[in-house]
């Protein structure tokens, strides 16, 4: 119950910045633009779908990770966990109600992303609606598994960073680089590559996320 209730009000304050506009309006904008730039490039066999989810996911994610690790970093400067933590609330509760809030925000205009690609493959190449519905599940697999870990990493990063400034570094040369980690079975061209890249992106969310409630548990507010 703590849980849902600090979901909501995390879910309510992010999905009202600016930032959550840009990212459900701007990101699909950016991926289409992003396709007619590279319309004139010839011997393409990458789906625009797959094309798109990747451009989702690095900009969608790299904000989404600054984000929560801003946030969490200011609350801490401002000492807003002292009132929270002497109420009978888990500490855990409020990273993970962080984590799952910015994460459906994103996974919204993922979503919206894919869709456009999609859109855009049916519209341009004529394929057939069982080929698009593939790539875009596929796609939408490896966006949404790529911002589980940026998200994972900016909570971790959140936690342990002293400063903004630190915090931020951290997030564009060490989170932005560790999310691309569920890309690599793609990449390889592994059997059953998206099964292994949603396992491998829980496994590492999963994994950041323990480390940051553990590291939250020892911090003395």
């Amino acid at each position: 119950m703590q849980l849902g209730l600090l979901f909501v009000d995390e879910l309510r304050g992010f999905y009202k910045s600016k930032v959550m506009i840009f990212l459900w309006i701007g990101l699909p904008v950016i991926a289409l633009l992003f396709r007619f730039i590279s319309a004139e490039s010839s011997g393409q066999t990458i789906p625009f779908t797959f094309i798109s989810a990747l451009v989702v996911s690095s900009i969608g994610g790299t904000l989404a990770s600054v984000m929560l690790a801003v946030f969490i970093i200011n609350e801490k400067n401002r000492h807003v966990y002292d009132l929270f933590l002497i109420r009978p609330l888990k500490r855990r509760d409020i990273l993970l109600a962080k984590f799952l809030s910015m994460y459906t925000c994103v996974a919204i205009a993922a979503f919206f992303a894919v869709l456009a690609g999609m859109v855009t493959d049916y519209a341009t190449t004529g394929a057939l609606p069982a080929t698009i519905l593939t790539n875009a599940g596929e796609s939408l697999a490896t966006s949404l598994s790529m911002i589980a870990v940026a998200c994972s990493a900016g909570v971790l990063i959140g936690v342990a960073a002293p400063s903004v400034l630190v915090g931020a570094i951290l997030v564009i040369y060490g989170g932005n680089q560790i999310s691309v980690i569920p890309l690599v079975p793609t990449l390889l061209n592994l059997p059953d590559a998206t099964v292994i890249t949603i396992v491998l992106a829980s496994a590492v969310a999963l994994g950041l996320l323990v480390a940051s409630i553990a590291l939250f548990n020892r911090k003395q507010f």
